[in-house]
């Protein structure tokens, strides 16, 4: 008889005490396995969400001065040795390595024009590309339109040639409402809506087509700036610049960090308040596995006598133990990452507040059973070390 076979047996016999420390392990462990991949989910799910909308990578004209702003960015307009970007940039751009990266290319052409004494900032876009990529934009309530409509669902996507969507702001200085026609520098076009409020440069400015835009300020084919969405999960957003640097040498290229590190920073937060709430449990398990410990080692003095007395030593007695609380370790870690990876796959959508696909993580096994294993031994030290040191005299008395 060897002490793995004794330890073996101990287990059998005392299920009921090894069904208890398993479980308290269980939970620690599907707990543990549980939030990481919930974590980990969520880093990825909000990174493709701020992957798909919003632009994360600005190219401007490369100049000396700039005069004119659009969305925290600088435009030229005047200035000394005046690089220009044009439309035939934008075919430079799919040649770039990681093209495959860049979810959506919106090109667009700033200007200061006047209109009833007052100076407005009239934007062309492309609107598919435009109203992708910024889908809060919403269309104010009027006559045959839902308030809140998203523009990229309706008249945005066929906007026409010279129709406009104004901001806010510029259709309450302007005295505009939807359907209104508007001279600019002898032109004429159609308001075709109003946004909604956002609080940002967007509800100062007269959207319209770029091709529309570029005529009517006598600059056809010429780009102000091109705002970029790119996939930051795929690959580095300055990798991408650097690379758009390379085929644009009249384009000054900047990656805009601030959605990624409001992301990094949230999540860091929620990845924070896990490890806590999984280090309290784990803590709370590992008291139940040496209270349980505790009490086999009470209810076994007798055994430990005999044992002692027919020439174990207390290293012997010592390794018995271990190896029991090794074993349910190994017991309670497997169950612990099933069941973690069930939490998870059924539960983490709910737990994360988003619609999240879980998938299966064999990666997380040796981890699971690890952490399992290391939180048994570790309660486990002190019982076996008390069963060791039992006097085998004193032991005995309880025959």
């Amino acid at each position: 008889m060897n002490l793995y076979s004794i330890a073996f047996k101990n287990i059998i016999r005392c299920r009921s005490r090894i069904l208890f420390i398993v479980t308290a392990l269980l939970i620690g462990t599907a707990i543990a396995v549980a939030l990481y991949m919930i974590v980990d989910s969520m880093r990825l799910a909000i990174g493709d969400q701020i992957d798909e909308f919003g632009s994360n990578i600005v190219i401007v004209p490369r100049a000396e001065g700039m005069e004119i702003g659009y969305g925290g960015t600088e435009l030229a307009r005047t200035a000394i040795d005046l690089k220009q970007l044009s439309e035939t940039d934008l075919e430079k751009i799919s040649a770039i390595p990681d093209y495959r990266s860049i979810n959506i290319v919106s090109p667009k052409i700033v200007a200061s024009v006047a209109i009833k004494d007052r100076d407005v900032i009239m934007v062309g876009v492309e609107p598919q590309r435009e109203f992708a990529m910024k889908p809060w934009f919403s269309l104010a309530e009027q006559e045959g339109l839902e308030a809140g409509a998203n523009p990229g669902d309706l008249a945005l996507l066929e906007l026409p040639e010279k129709g406009l969507i104004a901001g806010a702001d510029a259709a309450r200085a302007l005295n505009l409402q939807a359907g209104d026609a508007l001279a600019i520098n002898g032109s004429t076009f159609q308001v075709t809506g109003i946004l909604n409020r956002l609080g940002s440069v967007e509800d100062g400015l007269l959207l319209g087509n770029l091709s529309a835009v570029q005529t009517l300020l006598n600059r056809p084919g010429e780009i102000s700036m091109i705002e970029i969405s790119a996939y930051c999960n795929e690959c580095p957003v300055e990798e991408l610049a650097a690379q758009l640097s390379g085929v644009l040498p009249n384009g000054r290229v900047t990656a805009l960090r601030q959605a990624a590190l409001l992301r990094e920073e949230t999540i860091d937060k929620f990845s924070l308040f896990s490890m806590l709430i999984t280090g309290v449990i784990l803590v709370i398990a590992g008291l139940m596995v040496l209270t349980t410990m505790m009490g086999s080692v009470h209810e076994r003095t007798r055994e430990i006598g005999i044992f002692r007395a027919i020439g174990f030593r207390g290293s012997h007695v010592m390794q018995v133990i271990m190896v029991e609380a090794g074993l349910a370790g190994l017991l309670g870690g497997a169950a612990g990452y099933i069941g973690g990876n069930l939490v998870a796959r059924y539960f983490g959508s709910y737990l994360a507040g988003e619609n999240i696909d879980f998938i299966w993580q064999t990666g997380l096994i040796l981890p699971a059973l690890g952490l399992a294993v290391a939180i048994a031994l570790a309660a486990a030290v002190y019982p076996a070390y008390r069963a060791a040191s039992l006097d085998p005299v004193e032991a005995l008395r309880f025959i």
